[in-house]
């Protein structure tokens, strides 16, 4: 048995608590009492067992490897302990406290906490992850049409390559511009020294509305032709750069049927206060082990749910927390991975607006994911030589509409 000294407990239920949703009714953040989750004994075992029935019925519909199900019961197991560790039930587990933290994200992802919903027709499904309380939220009257406006302006970056078939997601801000990540800009721009950058046409690089499961595999696709703003220093391959603008820009070949209606950007201090709840919506890839670090446990899980719907469009609801990185980050906690990256984040008291671009994230134990508060690098200075200089240039130039939150 593997003891826990009392200070890391408190660490690791600051980091799990805030996850856990309340059993079937409102979502509210909290560390226990009467309107945070219910950590009983009762309680628990009830969350185990809607992660049970998850990772059963993920077996049973043939989605994942039947092979890994003794891995999955196992990880629950652990993550009971966790829960009892946190709920003060216990100071001891079976396992060490890393692969306690994983078999805890596993349950956060499988028991409704923080979903991951694909999408079909510009719209959530609801059926193909545990909704907890946010089916509610998504489809009420009053946010529904404005959720499928959002997704409906949501693409994937595909490029012509034999190892990756896709760079990342996009979104819709003018009829015929879009925004992503400059990290994922890189897979298919070339940044010659000394020279403008350029498209590189020998990839293909293209702009789809589709590849969702089950549904549309592809809509209104359009090659991707010029960098009209990106940010000025380089990402790294390796690691995360706070510090750099991770945001570019690109037209499209021809502007996109009317029926889907461009992203306005979204400005105002409340848009990342903690708490708040926000949706990410983009195409997760398939999680490189290597990224992964440690926690490989959640890594087979989540091939267990996941396999063979990579790279189509999902929808991930979560809530902002507390960022330590400064006004232009925003830090969330909804279920993301690689393909992520350049993805919407999209509060649901501020739609149809766009608060942030989602640019990276950590599987450590500090779990948490990173995005570009939008209305906070407005003015940023971006890579010389290109149409704009800026973020704020570009909105006035091409008539993207930011609104006041």
């Amino acid at each position: 048995m593997e003891w826990h000294a009392r200070h890391s407990i408190e660490t690791l239920a600051l980091q799990v608590m805030p996850r856990l949703s309340r059993d079937g009714g409102p979502l509210e953040a909290g560390e226990g009492g009467g309107n945070g989750p219910d950590l009983s004994r009762s309680g628990i075992s009830a969350r185990i067992e809607r992660s049970e029935a998850t990772l059963r019925k993920a077996m049973e519909a043939g989605i994942g490897d039947p092979g890994l199900s003794e891995l999955a019961l196992h990880t629950l197991d652990t993550g009971r302990e966790g829960l009892e560790l946190i709920a003060g039930q216990r100071d001891e587990t079976r396992a060490p406290l890393d692969e306690v933290v994983a078999a805890l994200e596993v349950i956060v992802q499988t028991d409704g906490s923080r979903p991951s919903f694909l999408v079909r027709e510009d719209g959530p499904d609801f059926s193909t992850s545990p909704a907890g309380g946010w089916a509610d939220l998504l489809a009420d009257p009053l946010r529904e049409a404005e959720v499928h406006a959002a997704l409906s302006a949501v693409g994937r970056i595909d490029i012509t390559h034999p190892l990756m078939p896709y760079a990342g997601t996009g979104w819709l801000v003018a009829p015929d511009v879009i925004v992503t990540n400059r990290h994922v800009a890189q897979v298919f721009v070339a940044f010659p020294e000394g020279e403008p950058p350029r498209v590189r046409q020998d990839l293909a690089p293209r702009f789809d509305f589709g590849h969702e499961f089950g549904g549309r595999e592809s809509a209104d696709a359009r090659p991707i032709t010029e960098l009209l703003f990106c940010g000025a220093t380089p990402i790294p391959p390796v690691g995360i750069d706070h510090g750099c603008l991770d945001l570019a820009a690109f037209r499209l070949a021809a502007p996109v049927p009317d029926t889907r209606r461009p992203l306005a950007l979204a400005e105002g201090p409340r848009l990342s206060l903690p708490q708040t709840q926000v949706f990410v919506a983009g195409y997760p890839a398939r999680p490189d082990p290597a990224a992964l670090g440690s926690v490989s446990e959640t890594d087979r899980v989540l091939r267990l749910l996941f396999d063979k719907l990579w790279g189509f469009k999902r929808l991930a609801p979560g809530e902002v927390t507390t960022s330590t990185i400064g006004v232009r980050t925003l830090n969330h906690d909804a279920s993301t991975l690689g393909g992520n990256s350049g993805s919407l984040v999209m509060g649901l008291d501020s739609l149809p607006c766009v608060t942030g671009l989602h640019y990276g994230g950590s599987w450590g134990g500090s779990r948490t994911n990173w995005a570009h508060v939008l209305g906070a690098i407005l003015e940023e200075p971006g890579l010389p030589d290109l149409p704009h200089a800026t973020l704020a240039a570009l909105c006035l130039a091409e008539g993207i509409e930011r609104k006041a939150f």
